[in-house]
C-alpha cells in the first residue's frame, strides 16, 4: 500500500522546464501553481535606436529628393542651392551615424571609463542624427519655397511677319498660361532683336521697340525698349494667358527679326 495524500502525487507529477535565451536562465516546476520567471538584463535602451533613425532619415531623403525631382519646378539653378546643399549635409551627417562605431568598451578596463565612453560615442550619434534630420527637413523646405515662389520659366510665343523692314511692323508675343500652382505675381520679359541677315553691318544698336500690354490691368501698359531689353510686368493676379504687342522700329536700309522672347514668373 503506497502512502502519501494527493499533495505527493502532484510532486511526482511535476517537470522541471529549463529556458534558454538573453538573459538568464531559470528553472521551475510546472504545477497548480506554476510560475515563469525571465531576467531580461539588458534594458530596450540597448536596441540600436540611433543607426535605425539615422537609416530612416536618409530613406526620407532620398524619398523626397525622388518626388522633387519628378515635380520640378524649373527656373534658374541658383535659386535651389539650399535645397542641394542640406540635403547634402543631411545625407552626410545620417551616413556618418549610422557608420559611427558604437564603442570599444571592451578595451577599457575601469567601469566608470567604459560608461563614460559609452555615453559620450552615444551623444556623437544622436547630435549626427538631430543635424541629418534638421538639414533635410530644412531642405524640404527649400524646395517647397521655390515651389510656391520662385522664379519660373513661361513659354512665350512669337507670331507675326518676320523679318521686320525699316518701315516698322508689329508683332505679337503670347504668354502661355502657367501650371497649376504656379501663379507668380509678376512677369520678367526679354526680348532679343536680331539683324536678319548677319553677314550686314549690324543695326542692333540703333532698333528700338515698344511693347505694349494688351490683357487688360497689365502694368506698365507701355514700354520703350531697345533691341536687346528686360522688363518686368505686374500681372496683377491675372492667371491666364498674356497678350502684348510689340512694335520694332528698325533703322533705315535695316531689316530686323525677333529672334527670342523669354519669359519668367516670380515674385520679387
Amino acid at each position: 500500500m503506497s502512502s502519501g495524500g494527493p499533495g505527493a502525487d502532484r510532486g511526482s507529477e511535476a517537470a522541471n522546464v529549463t529556458s534558454s535565451g538573453v538573459g538568464s536562465s531559470s528553472f521551475g516546476s510546472v504545477g497548480d501553481n506554476a510560475t515563469f520567471k525571465w531576467e531580461l538584463k539588458r534594458t530596450l535602451t540597448h536596441v540600436a535606436w540611433l543607426p535605425v533613425s539615422a537609416c530612416l532619415v536618409i530613406a526620407a531623403t532620398v524619398v523626397f529628393a525622388v518626388f522633387a525631382v519628378a515635380q520640378w519646378p524649373g527656373g534658374p539653378q541658383n535659386q535651389y542651392v539650399w535645397f542641394y546643399v542640406l540635403a547634402a549635409l543631411g545625407l552626410l551627417a545620417a551616413g556618418t551615424a549610422a557608420l559611427y562605431p558604437a564603442g570599444r568598451t571592451g578595451q577599457i578596463r575601469d567601469a566608470a571609463q567604459q560608461v563614460a565612453e559609452t555615453q559620450r560615442r552615444t551623444t556623437i550619434r544622436a547630435v549626427l542624427v538631430g543635424a541629418a534630420a534638421l538639414c533635410s527637413g530644412g531642405g524640404a523646405l527649400a524646395w517647397v519655397d521655390v515651389d510656391r515662389t520662385g522664379e519660373i520659366g513661361v513659354e512665350m510665343t512669337i507670331r507675326g511677319t518676320q523679318p521686320v523692314d525699316d518701315t516698322g511692323g508689329t508683332l505679337t508675343v503670347m504668354m502661355t498660361p502657367p501650371a497649376d500652382g504656379y501663379v507668380r505675381d509678376k512677369l520678367r520679359l526679354t526680348l532679343t532683336i536680331k539683324d536678319d541677315d548677319p553677314n550686314t553691318p549690324t543695326c542692333v544698336g540703333r532698333t528700338t521697340a515698344t511693347i505694349t500690354s494688351v490683357t487688360p490691368g497689365i502694368t506698365p501698359h507701355n514700354t520703350e525698349v531697345p533691341a536687346q531689353s528686360t522688363v518686368d510686368f505686374d500681372l496683377g493676379g491675372r492667371e491666364g494667358a498674356v497678350h502684348f504687342d510689340v512694335a520694332v522700329r528698325p533703322e533705315t536700309g535695316c531689316s530686323m527679326r525677333l529672334a527670342q522672347a523669354r519669359g519668367t514668373l516670380h515674385n520679387d
